[in-house]
Formats: C-alpha cells, structure tokens, sequence
C-alpha cells in the first residue's frame, strides 16, 4: 500500500492526491496519464502556493480573504480558516482545484460545487453556515466558497474526545436542533434532501449548537422524481437511494443511523447492510443498556427499511424528541407548542453565561458545559478597532440599555452612545437595546437601517430577543463591538 510522503496516510494506488492532507502524491506510474500530462500553469504556478496544492499562511484572495491555515478537505481541494480583512472577522474559505482525471469527473466536481453554492445562498437557518461570498481565481484556476468559520469541532471529534458514546440527553437535544433544519430544507419548494447526514458532517458551533455543514451532494427533488444519483455514505444512507429514489424519510433515517452511533459506540460503515435488521443484529439497549426504552424505540423507527414506516416528517419526530427531553427531567426541554429550536424566553428557562444553553433558573452549573453561575454578572461593549482605553460602555444589569447615537433636539441619549465611532452615520439614533434578564443579557434590533448582525450572521430580525454570550462580537452598521462578561 503507497502512504502519503507528506502526512504519512495510506492511500489508494492511482490517485493523484492524498485524501487526508491533499497533498500531491509523487508523479510516477500510479497517476493516470490523464493528470501527469500538461497541466494548467495556474494551477502549479501560484507564487503564494509553490507545490500548487495548498495555499500558504498570508495568502490573500481578492485582496479581502487572507489564509490562516488548512483546516480540513481532501483530494479535490481544502478547506482554510482565513480572516476577512475588510470586516476583522474570521472565516472559512472552501476551496476546490480543478484538475481532474477526465472531463466528466471535472464537470460534475464544478457542478456539485456550484450546487452548493447556490443552495447556501438561498437558504437562511440559524444551524446552515452563512455564506458570503463565491468566485472563480483565474490565476489559480480554483473555486472558493467564503462562508462562516464554525469553530466548535464537528460532532464525529466529539464521540471520540468522550470515549465513543455521548449522553442520551445530549443525542435528544442535537437530534431536536437537527430535526429543526431538516424540517426547514424539506419545506423548500422543491424539497431539498441532504442525503449525507453523519456525525462528520455535523458542527458544533462556539455555544454547542448544532450546524450543518457540506451540502455539497444536497439536491432539490421534486416529490415524483426518481432516478437521482446514489450518493451518501454507506451505512447511514438508507436503502432507497442506492436505487435512485431519494425523499425526506431518506435524512430521517441518516438521522437514525447518527444517534445510533453516538448512543451506542457501534459505526454503522462496519456492517451497513445489516446494522439494522434488528431480527439479526443487537438492537440499541442490548449494546448500551443505558439507552431508554422510548429513544430505542425513536432510533428503531427513523431507520425502518420502508421509508413509510419511518416518521413522515422530521417535525414529528423533533415532536417526540422533544416530549423525550422532558420526560428525562430536562427542565430547558422546549414545549411541544414551539418551534423546535430557539423557543421564547421565559420564565423557567435562562441561558449559561459561558456556552449559551438553555437551564434551569434554579441551576447552579451548567448541565451542558459544567461552568457554575453567577448571581449578577457585569457586562459591558468594547468598541473593536480603536486602541482608546474610554472605547467602552457598561450594560445596565437590570433592566435596558439603548444603543445608538445622540440627538440632543430629540432627547435621545442612548446608553450606549456610537457617534464618536460612527463617522459614516450608518448607526441608527435608536438602533438596539441590550435587555438584562436574570444571568442572561439579550440584544434586540429596533428596526435599524443598516441593521444589526452577530458574530457576523444573517441579519437579527426587528424586536426579536437574541441571547449574547460572552466573547460575541456585535456589527451595527460599520462599527463592530466586543460583548464581555464579567464573572
């Protein structure tokens, strides 16, 4: 077996490419002619990438994106962390080389990634990474996806960092927020289906939520189409799509197959034909007696062989999920009434003060991170960008605290006062309020012109309450302001 002479992983005889670091193999008989002959200057050529792979720390891209690191791809490009020079915000720059085997594999690479361009686009859902820019490089010959850095590690990591099964309680509530956003893709008219969902493909944002994340092989499908391509991975792709059907029972049951694995420890790709033919294979409590009988029960049905007798929709089970939290003692359990994630503030529930998960008023720690809470914290905004040691505000901690800028002839003096940091103007006199409740401070946009974002987010809708946590960064217009706790 050849291994990679740059990161030492095996590698599969004939590719052009490592599939761990993506690193050009060298150019000998195990490289088909098609890649060894002429290839693009563009693509070798590029003084901030001397091998034509990788792209070097300090690399700029439009002038705008600077390279940071390679933080994750394979053979047809790489994934870098970068921070966005224009807004001193860090991101991720998706990347894929186009140099192929043939015309076809290279013309369906371009669609695949294109597809996912345009799909991230148009979607806006707080657990898909917002995208922000898409671009050709000439002088590379490559594609970018710039879209936002999720920095929590991906779910897969986490199984292993905690020993290869994570906590019921913590399946129920990562399937709840899954469910949330394949309800949301399913409703797209035409739906689309993810078709590859898997712990691997599964972020952790900083607050531990959930997001979802290369929708690189994700298709709109009309409900009567048949005949789409057999792609997913073996073992959580359900049985239906190696025939070419394709529907949304078919994510419910990746779902299925990614809480089993995590509530059980047991890889679905070691047995994908039979793992869940439970008249032949152990079912979930005979591996993992811990598991309750009801989530057995959700698992055994969300990876039923006929997509009929799986849950008809991902709302019904986020449903059940949901009654299953509560059932568990989980007072931060959303109420069937609401929508599965992001429920209305009230008051039985507050929010940690270190990751921003839900909990009990009554909590002392927090049941997701484990950080102890604080009566009264202190809060405050710094203006980011401004070395002055005055460039920040205290927030009221019981009560509001108004965001904007002065205007003396209409007796608006916010508490938190801009226009020394707003020479554009583009802050709003009444542009946000910061609400302190309890633990938790809430920012809320008052119907901004130029809106207010969050760690540089899709835009927070007028008089909607968004929890801040702390570290989170703030953009109200040009001016961008860092929330800090005090403990």
């Amino acid at each position: 077996m050849p291994f990679c002479p740059e990161c030492g992983a095996p590698t599969t005889a004939g590719d052009p490419y490592c599939g761990e670091c993506g690193e050009l193999q060298e150019l000998s008989d195990r490289v088909p002619a098609a890649v060894r002959g002429p290839a693009s200057t563009s693509m070798t050529g590029s003084r901030n990438n001397p091998t034509g792979l990788q792209l070097g720390p300090g690399t700029l891209l439009r002038d705008r994106y600077k390279i940071l690191r390679r933080i994750g791809g394979g053979g047809m490009g790489s994934v870098y962390l970068a921070e966005d020079v224009t807004f001193k915000r860090l991101i991720a720059v998706k990347e894929m080389i186009e140099m192929f085997a043939d015309d076809s594999a290279r013309e369906k690479a371009i669609a695949d990634f294109q597809r996912e361009a345009e799909l991230l686009a148009h979607l806006d859902h707080p657990a898909i990474p917002t995208i922000f820019d898409y671009f050709f490089d000439d002088s590379r010959g490559r594609y970018y996806l710039v879209m936002k850095y999720i920095d929590g590690g991906d779910v897969a990591s986490r199984l292993q960092a905690v020993g290869g099964k994570v906590d019921e309680p913590t399946v129920s509530q990562w399937a709840v927020e899954i469910c949330d956003v394949l309800d949301y893709i399913h409703s797209q008219n035409p739906p689309i289906i993810y078709r590859d969902l898997k712990p691997a493909n599964l972020m952790l944002d900083a607050r531990g939520r959930i997001m979802l994340v290369d929708f690189g092989i994700a298709r709109f499908v009309a409900p009567t189409q048949k005949g789409v391509t057999a792609i997913g991975t073996m073992g959580y792709a359900p049985p239906e799509l190696f025939a070419g059907n394709v529907e949304p029972a078919s994510d419910i049951y990746s779902l299925g197959a990614t809480m089993f694995h995590l509530l059980t420890g047991q890889d679905p790709q070691d047995n994908p034909l039979l793992i869940f033919d439970f008249t032949r294979n152990p079912k979930p409590r005979q591996i993992n007696p811990e598991i309750s009988s009801e989530m057995e029960a959700m698992v055994m049905k969300a990876v039923e062989h006929k997509p009929e007798s799986r849950y008809t929709t991902a709302r019904s089970f986020g449903r059940d999920l949901k009654k299953h939290l509560r059932t568990m003692g989980r007072k931060n359990a959303p109420d069937d009434s609401s929508d599965i994630i992001d429920p209305p503030v009230s008051s039985d529930i507050r929010h940690c003060i270190h990751c921003g998960h839900e909990m009990a008023t009554d909590d002392i720690f927090c049941a997701f991170c484990g950080q102890r809470q604080v009566t009264r914290p202190t809060a405050k905004l710094v203006v980011v960008g401004t070395s002055e040691i005055n460039a920040q505000f205290s927030i009221n901690d019981d009560g509001e605290s108004l965001i904007g800028r002065t205007d003396p002839n209409r007796g608006i003096r916010p508490a938190v006062d801009l226009s020394r940091y707003d020479p554009a103007a583009r802050v709003s006199r009444k542009h946000a309020k910061i609400v302190a409740q309890g633990n938790q401070f809430f920012i809320e946009d008052l119907g901004s012109a130029n809106g207010t974002f969050v760690n540089g987010q899709v835009r927070l809708p007028q008089g909607k309450p968004h929890a801040l946590v702390n570290g989170d960064e703030v953009r109200l217009g040009e001016t961008t302001l860092k929330f800090v706790v005090s403990y």
